[in-house]
């Protein structure tokens, strides 16, 4: 059986309003009274997953930022791997990039430029936001990861080129949605991040169930014991990982429903 779960957020564990479940809570919280250990996997900020994860009692380890930093249950920060500094004056103020919404995810923050009021709604039950600031005023806290949003698709995919053929071998490049881009160092990734985690926890990977939908989820679900698909998970994820079982959509909170089967619980299945 297994030790640990691990599991993707949005489009994945949370709801279509980016929200955790009552029944979703209530069966990760059975699976916790079993002594079944929990961590959540996101491109999210620290910050931002520690408000959501307070709703299940703390899980018991936090990867953050598409895994450019791994926190315990008890905050403490395990790893941490920034983006080059050299890389940041191409990646925030290149002429190609004016077109995208720049963010920026450091250790605490989460700087824009440029408000983008609709990328709010993901964070709304964590309360975590953006605060406005030129980047050249910025100090030199480390970068973990630099994201752009953008609704045109073709435009994103030339900026992906433009990144790997000037700086491919100290970036590494993925994406959480069609329209959003996401920078980190080279060598992130959940995977990489989750590796690291279960060797230091003495877990071997046979002993992980893991859960995604991006593209950002494909080291995670592939190098665990049993990896497993969302059915809303993206064509390109389920083209790479033809092999894993695909399960329901997050909108019908699939990963309980899924994880009460397989560990027999009986919860009410009307929450």
């Amino acid at each position: 059986m297994y030790k640990l779960i691990v599991s993707d957020l949005d489009g994945t564990l949370l709801n279509a309003e980016h929200r955790l479940g009552d029944y979703t809570r209530e069966i990760l919280s059975a699976l916790r009274r079993q002594g079944i250990e929990i961590m959540l996997a996101s491109g999210r900020h620290y910050q931002d997953i520690r408000g959501l994860s307070g709703r299940l009692g703390g899980p018991d380890g936090l990867i953050s930022s598409n895994g450019a930093a791994v926190h315990d249950r008890l905050d403490q920060l395990l790893h941490c791997r920034a983006i080059d500094p050299d890389c940041l004056p191409f990646l925030l103020s290149g002429p190609a990039f004016a077109r995208a919404q720049t963010n920026v995810y450091r250790i605490d923050d989460w700087v824009v430029e440029t408000p983008e009021p609709s990328l709010l709604q993901y964070h709304r039950e964590s309360g975590f936001a953006y605060r406005v600031s030129d980047f050249a005023a910025l100090d030199d806290a480390p970068v973990l990861k630099v994201f752009y949003f953008h609704d045109d698709a073709a435009y994103l995919r030339g900026l992906e080129r433009l990144i790997l053929d000037g700086h491919g071998d100290r970036l590494t490049i993925t994406y959480s949605l069609p329209n959003v881009l996401e920078v980190m160092a080279q060598g992130v990734s959940k995977g990489a991040a989750l590796a690291r985690a279960l060797e230091q926890r003495g877990i071997q990977p046979a002993n992980v169930i893991a859960f995604g939908d991006g593209r950002n989820d494909l080291e995670m679900l592939r190098d665990v014991g049993k990896g497993v698909l969302m059915g809303n998970a993206a064509p390109e994820l389920k083209d790479a990982l033809p092999d894993l079982e695909v399960i329901g959509s997050n909108t019908d909170e699939s990963v309980a429903r899924y994880l009460a089967r397989a560990f027999q619980f009986q919860v009410d299945d009307t929450l």
